[in-house]
C-alpha cells in the first residue's frame, strides 16, 4: 500500500476537509464512494454487516484506526500505554501507533477512552501535532477547551483554514472525507521530472515540477551550500548553478513545505573538458570551427578574437595565415572565421590549427589542435532567409559574395535608389569587399512581388542565379509599450516591436517632447521639464508611436520621476583595427578631444610621443552597415600615426557624454594598445590616377585621381610617406587589375621621379569600358618600407577604365565617281562637329597606286568614314582604290585612334 505522507500535507487536508464540511458542499465521489474505496483497497477492514453507518459518531478507537493506516504510522511498543487498551483487543496496534508516534496522550489517568466519541478539537491537536507545528502557549480560543486552543492557534497562524464547532463530535462521514482527501493528497507526485544540463559555459541548470502543498525549492551542487530555485506559477522549477570544474558532479533538490523538507531527488552530471567538436570549410572564405562549449567572447588574452591580424597571438591558424575576421554565435559554441583575398588556396590542402590559449567561457582553456582541411567550395551560394521588416525584404546570402549581379523586381531591373530600390550590406574583410545580403525597399504590403537576381558570383567564381516571390505580410496589431524607464532626463520606453515614429512623451502644463526611435526602443530628452529643479516626479502620456507598417499605438500613461543627469561616463575597453583605435566608453559620448596624448615604447624600449586623431564618434562593431544603435554610439574612433611593433599608452581625458545643464566628463585615466608587429606592414601609400579618376570604397572620387592627359589605357600610380621606389616596381605583378596581375606587353617605367609609376596597357587589353578595381601588391622603397594596408584608400581604387580597341578600318565601298564609304568596326567621333571643329588629318587615298592629290572632304556617318572629291568624275568601278590611314586622327567615342593600316577595293 501506497500510506507514506507528507506531515504539513495531512494538516492541511484535515483543514480543507473541515472547512468543506462546514459549507455542507458535495462533491463527487460520495461518502459512500470513498468508504468503498477504502475497503477495496484493504485500507479499511469496513463493518461486519457491510454497513457503513456514515452519519454515527466516530469513536476514538475508529479514528486511531483510520489515522494510522492512512498516516501509515508504524507500531513500535509491544505493549499497551493504557490501562483500557490490552493488546488482545482489535484497536490495540492503531491506539498504540498514534501513542507511539507521539501524538495522543491519552484522556487523562492513565487512560485512551477507546469508545468515547472523537471531538473535532481532538481531530486538530493531533493534524497540528502531525505536522510538527507548534502550540501558542497561552492561545484561548472561544468555543475550544482550554487545551486545545494552542493547537487551533498554531493552525490559524500558519495559515489554515479550520472550523468552528470545536466541540461537537465528528461522524464517521466526516472523518471518511478527511481520510479520503488525505491520502489522495499522499498519492500526489511532491518532485517529478528533475533534470540537470550542463550549459555551454560549464553551468549546471536544474529543472522540475512540484506539486501539493510543496511551496519552495532548493538545490544543492556538488560541495556548493544549499541555494534556492526560482518556483513558477505553474509549479515548474528552475536553477542555474555556477561555473562548474571538469568531471562528475552530483545535483541534489530538495523540495520544502515550509521549513520542512518533504521529498529529495538527486542526479548526476559530467563536465566535460574544453575542446573542438568539428571543422568545416563553409566555402571559398569560411571556415567553422565547432566546440563542446561556449568560447570566452572578447579581444583580450584568451578571447575568440584576441588579435584576430596578428598570426604570432591569433588562436586560429590556416596554413599559418590569420584570419581577417572572426565572428562567434550567439550560442558561443561556433567560431566563424573569414578571409580575405590570397588567404584560402582552393583545392588544395592546408593544415589548421587552433593554439593552446583559447578559453572556454567558464575559463577552461583549450589544448591545441591540428587538423589537415581539404580546402574546396563546389556550391553555389543561394538565399538561406528572408525577413520582412515594415514594407522591406531583407534576404541573406549563405555566405558571402563578390558579385550581386542583377536584381529585378516584377521584371523591372532596380537599382540603389527609386520608389522600390535596393540596398547591399556589405564589409570590407582582408582588402575586400564581401556582400552579405540585400535588402529590397518600397515593396507593397500583402502582394506578391517576383524577386529576381541573376549573375551573382561567390568567392569561387560559382556563379548563381535566385528567384522567390516576395510579400511583405499585412500587419495589423498595433504595437504596444512593454516597459518605460528613466535615466536621469531621459525617459526610455520598449516596444513589442519595431517602431518608425516614436510619437511624443506629454505631461501636465509641459510642452511635448518627440521621441527618437530606435529599433523596437524610442528616447524622449525632456531635459527642459526640470525647468532648474534638480528633480521631478510627474505622470507622462507616450502618445502618437507608429510601427514598421504605421499601424499606432494607444496612449500609454505611467508616474516617473526624472533628474538631472549627473553621472559620469566610464572608460570600458580599447581594441584596434589596424591604425584605427576603438574606444569604449560606458554612455555616448559626445563631445571628445580632437588629438590624443601617446606614449610609444618599442620592444627595444625606445619611447617617444605620438598623437592620435579622432577621427569618428561612433562605431560600427557588429558591420550592420546601417545606422548606429544606441550602444554603438558609445563608441570615439581615433587614428595612430604610426601602427609599429610595441606598446601604446593613451591618455584619455575631456571625453564628455550630453548631460544637461552640465556635461558630465570622464575621470581621467589612461589605456593601453600593443602591436607585436607593424599593422599595415608599413608607411607607403599609394594613390591610383586614371583618365575617368578613381573613386574609394564609399563611391567618393578620390581627388586628384583624374587625369584627362592620359590615355584609355594609362594608369600612373603615385607613392608617398616614403623614399624612392625600387626598381621591382617595374613588374606586372604588383598590379592587379580586378584581382589579375597586368597583362604581358604592358608598359611601365618611372615618371619623372621615382615615387611615380606610369602603366601603359597593350592596346585592346580593356575591351569594354566599365569599372574595374585596380589594387597595389608588395611594393616597398629603397629602405624597405611597404604598403600601408590598414586602409583600403591606400593602396587600392575603383577606376572607369575606357576600352582601349583601336577602330579598324574593314572595306572600302564605291557610292559615286566622287564619293568613297570607308566602313569601320565601330561608331567613330564626329571631328566636324566638336566645338571648334577638327579638321581630318592622316587619312590618304591612292587610284591603282597614284596619290590622289587633289581636294577631299571628310564626313562621319556612324560606323564610317565618307570621303569626297571636290572634282567630278574621280572614281570609277574599274579602278584599283586603296585608303591609308598614316598617323590619322579618326576616333573612336571614346578616343581610341585608328592604327596605321590601309584598306583596298
Amino acid at each position: 500500500m501506497k500510506k507514506s505522507l507528507s506531515l504539513l500535507i495531512a494538516l492541511a487536508m484535515v483543514f480543507g476537509m473541515f472547512a468543506s464540511m462546514a459549507s455542507a458542499a458535495t462533491t463527487e465521489p460520495t461518502t459512500a464512494d470513498k468508504y468503498k474505496w477504502f475497503v477495496d483497497q484493504g485500507i479499511l477492514k469496513g463493518t461486519n454487516d457491510g454497513n457503513p453507518r456514515l452519519s454515527d459518531n466516530l469513536t476514538r478507537a475508529e479514528f486511531a484506526t483510520i489515522a494510522t493506516a492512512v498516516g501509515g504510522l508504524k507500531l513500535i511498543s509491544s505493549t499497551s500505554s493504557f490501562s483500557d487498551v490490552k493488546v488482545k483487543d482489535w484497536y490495540f496496534s492503531a491506539i498504540q501507533s498514534v501513542s507511539d508516534a507521539g501524538l495522543v496522550n491519552g484522556i487523562g489517568g492513565g487512560k485512551f477512552g477507546p469508545k468515547l466519541n472523537v471531538t473535532v478539537e481532538q481531530v486538530i491537536k493531533v493534524a497540528a501535532q502531525m505536522a510538527k507545528l507548534t502550540p501558542v502557549d497561552g492561545a484561548v480560543v472561544a468555543g475550544a477547551s482550554d487545551w486545545a486552543g494552542p493547537y487551533i492557534k498554531a493552525a490559524t497562524d500558519a495559515g489554515l483554514a479550520v472550523p468552528s464547532n470545536y466541540k461537537s463530535n465528528a461522524t464517521r462521514a466526516q472523518t471518511i472525507d478527511l481520510s479520503y482527501a488525505v491520502y489522495q493528497a499522499g498519492q500526489v507526485q511532491l518532485l517529478s521530472d528533475v533534470k540537470a544540463v550542463v550549459n555551454p559555459d560549464d553551468t549546471i541548470t536544474v529543472t522540475g515540477k512540484v506539486d501539493g502543498k510543496v511551496d519552495g525549492v532548493k538545490v544543492v551542487v556538488g560541495t556548493a551550500a544549499e541555494a534556492a530555485a526560482t518556483l513558477n506559477a505553474d509549479k515548474t522549477f528552475s536553477f542555474t548553478s555556477a561555473k562548474q570544474s571538469a568531471g562528475a558532479v552530483t545535483v541534489k533538490v530538495n523540495a520544502y513545505a515550509g521549513t520542512t523538507v518533504v521529498k529529495s531527488q538527486e542526479v548526476s552530471v559530467s563536465i566535460d573538458s574544453f575542446k573542438v567538436d568539428s571543422v568545416t570549410v563553409l566555402n571559398a572564405r569560411q571556415v567553422a570551427v565547432k566546440f563542446n562549449k561556449a568560447v570566452q567572447e572578447g579581444t583580450s588574452a584568451g578571447g575568440h578574437n584576441y588579435e584576430t591580424i596578428d598570426a604570432t597571438k591569433t588562436y586560429f591558424l590556416l596554413a599559418g595565415k590569420a584570419a581577417d575576421k572572426v565572428s562567434l554565435s550567439s550560442d558561443k559554441t561556433t567560431v566563424t572565421l573569414t578571409y580575405g583575398a590570397n588567404k584560402i588556396a582552393l583545392n588544395t590542402y592546408a593544415q589548421f590549427e587552433v593554439k593552446n590559449g583559447l578559453k572556454a567561457a567558464s575559463g577552461k582553456a583549450l589544448t591545441g589542435y591540428k587538423e589537415a582541411l581539404y580546402l574546396t567550395d563546389t556550391t553555389a551560394p543561394t538565399i538561406s532567409s528572408v525577413e520582412y521588416v515594415g514594407k522591406n525584404a531583407k534576404l541573406t546570402f549563405s555566405e558571402p559574395v563578390q558579385s550581386l549581379g542583377t536584381i529585378s523586381i516584377n521584371g523591372s531591373t532596380i537599382g540603389t535608389s527609386g520608389s522600390v530600390y535596393y540596398t547591399a550590406d556589405s564589409a570590407v574583410v582582408g582588402g575586400e569587399t564581401q556582400y552579405n545580403s540585400v535588402t529590397v525597399y518600397g515593396l507593397s504590403l500583402g502582394t506578391n512581388n517576383s524577386f529576381y537576381l541573376v549573375g551573382g558570383m561567390d568567392f569561387a567564381n560559382l556563379r548563381f542565379d535566385y528567384s522567390t516571390t516576395l510579400n511583405v505580410p499585412s500587419d495589423t496589431v498595433a504595437p504596444t509599450i512593454s516597459s518605460v524607464t528613466v535615466e536621469g532626463s531621459t525617459i526610455k520606453v520598449k516596444f513589442s516591436e519595431k517602431i518608425s515614429t516614436a510619437g511624443s512623451v506629454y505631461a501636465d502644463g509641459k510642452t511635448a517632447v518627440a521621441g527618437t526611435p530606435d529599433g523596437d526602443t524610442a528616447s524622449y530628452d525632456v531635459y527642459n521639464w526640470l525647468n532648474g529643479n534638480k528633480f521631478l516626479t510627474l505622470s507622462v502620456k507616450i502618445s502618437g508611436y507608429e510601427d514598421l507598417q504605421n499601424n499606432k499605438g494607444s496612449d500609454f500613461t505611467q508616474s516617473v520621476t526624472i533628474s538631472v543627469d549627473q553621472v559620469k561616463p566610464t572608460f570600458s575597453s580599447i581594441m584596434n583595427d589596424g591604425n584605427k583605435v576603438i574606444l569604449k566608453f560606458s554612455k555616448e559620448i559626445t563631445e571628445a578631444p580632437d588629438t590624443l596624448d601617446v606614449k610609444f615604447t618599442s620592444p627595444s624600449s625606445v619611447v617617444k610621443s605620438l598623437v592620435a586623431t579622432r577621427s569618428a564618434y561612433g562605431y560600427d562593431a557588429d558591420n550592420s552597415g546601417g545606422d548606429l544603435s544606441s550602444a554603438e554610439k558609445s563608441y570615439v574612433v581615433y587614428t595612430l600615426t604610426q601602427t609599429d611593433a610595441g606598446t601604446y599608452v593613451i591618455t584619455l581625458k575631456d571625453f564628455k557624454d550630453g548631460a544637461k545643464p552640465t556635461k558630465n566628463t570622464i575621470d581621467s585615466t589612461t589605456a593601453t594598445l600593443t602591436y607585436s608587429s607593424g599593422s599595415g606592414s608599413g608607411v607607403l601609400v599609394a594613390k591610383i590616377i586614371t583618365k575617368e579618376g578613381t573613386y574609394n570604397k564609399s563611391g567618393a572620387l578620390v581627388a586628384g585621381s583624374k587625369d584627362d592627359q592620359l590615355g584609355n589605357g594609362q594608369i600612373k600610380v603615385v607613392f608617398s610617406n616614403g623614399g624612392n621606389i625600387d626598381a621591382s616596381a617595374l613588374s606586372v605583378s604588383h598590379y592587379l587589375l580586378n584581382g589579375t596581375p597586368l597583362p604581358d606587353g604592358t608598359n611601365l617605367f618611372f615618371q619623372e621621379d621615382q615615387k611615380t609609376v606610369l602603366i601603359t596597357l597593350p592596346a585592346g587589353t580593356i575591351t569594354a569600358s566599365g569599372t574595374r578595381e585596380i589594387k597595389v601588391v608588395d611594393v616597398k622603397d629603397v629602405n624597405g618600407n611597404t604598403l600601408n594596408t590598414g586602409n583600403d584608400d591606400n593602396f587600392k581604387g575603383l577606376s572607369f577604365l575606357n576600352e582601349n580597341v583601336a577602330p579598324i578600318a574593314q572595306s572600302v565601298t564605291l557610292t559615286s565617281d566622287t564619293v568613297l564609304r570607308v566602313g569601320f568596326s565601330e561608331t567613330l567621333l564626329d571631328l566636324n562637329t566638336l566645338s571648334p571643329a577638327v579638321a581630318t588629318t592622316g587619312v590618304e587615298v591612292y587610284i591603282n597606286d597614284t596619290k590622289y592629290t587633289g581636294t577631299l572632304g571628310f564626313s562621319y556617318a556612324n560606323d564610317a568614314l565618307v570621303i569626297t572629291a571636290a572634282a567630278s568624275n574621280v572614281f570609277n568601278g574599274s579602278q584599283t582604290i586603296k585608303v591609308k590611314f598614316n598617323g590619322s586622327n579618326v576616333k573612336d567615342l571614346k578616343g581610341n585612334t585608328v592604327a596605321n593600316s590601309e584598306v583596298t577595293k
